[in-house]
């Protein structure tokens, strides 16, 4: 696979987890997801992570890329996220994540975001605080 190949994996992973999905097209079996506070948690954790704030969301969260570097195997996105919550706050956080492809898919992705005020929001939302 090409580094544009891995580019465009990488923002079609962005778009799906957004819709609270883990597209298995674009990972690998044994993908592992670093998250701040967690470290490495593996697919099924990520799972559970990605549902438990669906869960505090009244419908998609909105991820916006802003900026993109990729090189080699590893594919850098910056985004800023946007969802309505159940408690009627607004959810928009800042990210970078960063993704290590093997054979074209996905083999581990790191992301970076404002974790307190992720801590913050989503407790006064109800969870994942």
């Amino acid at each position: 696979m090409t580094v544009e190949d891995n580019k465009l994996t990488a923002l079609r992973m962005i778009e799906q987890i957004g819709k609270g999905i883990l597209d298995e097209s674009l990972i690998t079996s044994d993908i592992c997801w670093w998250v701040p506070g967690m470290g490495i948690v593996p697919k099924q954790k990520f799972l559970e992570i990605m549902s438990a704030f669906g869960s505090l969301t009244k419908g998609d969260c909105q991820m916006t890329v802003k900026g993109i570097t990729a090189e080699d195997d590893r594919v850098a996105i910056e985004a800023e996220s946007y969802a309505d919550l159940i408690n009627g706050e607004t959810y928009q956080n800042t990210y970078h994540f960063l993704f290590l492809f093997e054979n074209g898919k996905i083999k581990m992705a790191k992301e970076y975001n404002d974790s307190r005020y992720a801590a913050e929001v989503l407790a006064a939302a109800g969870g994942l605080g």
